[in-house]
């Protein structure tokens, strides 16, 4: 309950104790009487109910959240989380597992593979990571190599000198942006590419899949069910883009977006009056968590993606992203129903012992008793997960 509301009730309440007091005197000649009907209104009217309402409704919700891996850095996100009525999630990483792996490749000249090994360790993009991984395991000759000027083009790759040699390793973006012509063999079509070059000379393509999390679709499923409208953003081209999305459900997305424009798209939505809720994982979805009213990073995500959340699902889960929502939603539905029985018990008791039907022993049981309905009914919050 804010502090300017609990000062207007106590100076309401001490006036209200003030007048009972000056009509019973009054009325029956007696202060003793009109001091004891006077106590009552006080000892009745404690604000304990109200001021319990909201603060152990949100410590319980925070409780059970850690409980299920969800962490919220302040008590006013859970009830910020419940308000909002958008979700817009990152692909690689939050809807898919974010380590894509290599199934088809092609070579279009010989070359020291050691070069491609050490450029794509030089970054922790999952597609990178990806071709990284596929080489450690396909290659049985890789020498470490030194590589010099390395330069990070965000959301196309990374460029390198190495033994004298160019290396360029990204997007087909990256490609084009260096003069370098990009034709995508038959089969390719459907898959997230990493294009290499030595000397502006193209040298391999990688098509890498990305899995889906275990249960991403029916979180998404449950997540709309809650009255949330979903959308996608993704880096990835087209293609990809709108196959995760087909098969998870998402009706609204946007492709082949880089950072900037994924903070501006947060941004129009909360411009037409969306709360938007941001979940991601990783560098590339920094300014579109800065954008969004709550933001969630995965607990596999970069640090700088966790350092700037709101929000930190510890298991990496959709699942917890639904829970977390769940959880957020129970709490201010209980802080409302607390705050509702607290106002109508004031209410209702207060106006009884101004008329001098309650003696101050039942006024002190009345408003414990207050209090512990408060406490019991936020304890319910326990059992929200049970029945989602």
């Amino acid at each position: 309950m804010p502090i300017k509301f609990r000062a207007y009730f106590s100076r309401t309440i001490l006036l209200l104790a003030f007048s009972t007091l000056l009509f019973w005197f009054y009325q029956s000649g007696s202060f003793e009487k009109g001091l004891i009907i006077a106590i009552s209104v006080i000892v009745i009217a404690c604000p304990c109910a109200l001021s319990l309402a909201t603060p152990v409704a949100t410590i319980v919700g925070i409780g059970l959240a850690a409980k299920k891996g969800i962490l919220f850095k302040e008590a006013g996100f859970l009830e910020s989380m419940a308000k909002c009525n958008t979700l817009v999630l990152d692909k690689t990483g939050t809807i898919t597992k974010g380590k894509p792996e290599v199934v088809m490749y092609e070579y279009a000249y010989t070359f020291d593979r050691s070069l491609l090994y050490a450029l794509v360790n030089s970054s922790n993009h999952p597609i990178s990571q990806g071709v990284a991984r596929f080489l450690k395991e396909d290659e049985t000759t890789l020498h470490v190599k030194s590589l010099e000027q390395i330069k990070t083009v965000e959301a196309k790759g990374v460029r390198a000198i190495a033994e004298g040699y160019e290396l360029l390793g990204g997007n087909a973006k990256m490609m084009e942006e260096a003069g370098i012509e990009v034709l995508l063999p038959k089969g390719f079509e459907s898959l997230s590419h990493y294009f290499f070059a030595i000397d502006g000379k193209l040298m391999a393509i990688f098509g890498l899949k990305d899995a889906l999390k275990e249960g991403a679709k029916e979180s998404i499923e449950a997540l709309k069910a809650l009255g949330l409208e979903i959308v996608m953003l993704s880096g990835d081209h087209a293609k990809v883009t709108q196959e995760i999305a087909e098969e998870v459900g998402i009706k609204t997305y946007e492709a082949g977006l880089f950072p900037h424009e994924k903070a501006a798209y947060i941004e129009t939505l909360r411009q037409k009056g969306q709360r938007v809720v941001m979940a991601g994982d990783g560098i590339n979805d920094t300014l579109a968590l800065s954008q969004s009213e709550i933001a969630i990073a995965m607990g596999n995500g970069a640090d700088v993606a966790v350092d700037i959340s709101d929000i930190v699902l510890t298991n990496d889960s959709m699942q917890s992203l639904y829970e977390a929502f769940v959880i957020a939603k129970a709490s201010l539905r209980v802080v409302k129903e607390n705050l509702f029985f607290s106002l109508l018990y004031n209410i209702v008791t207060i106006p009884l012992a101004m008329s001098g039907h309650v003696i101050p022993l039942f006024a002190a049981l009345s408003m414990s008793l207050s209090s512990l309905v408060v406490v019991g009914n936020s304890m319910r919050i326990k059992n929200v997960l049970k029945r989602s």
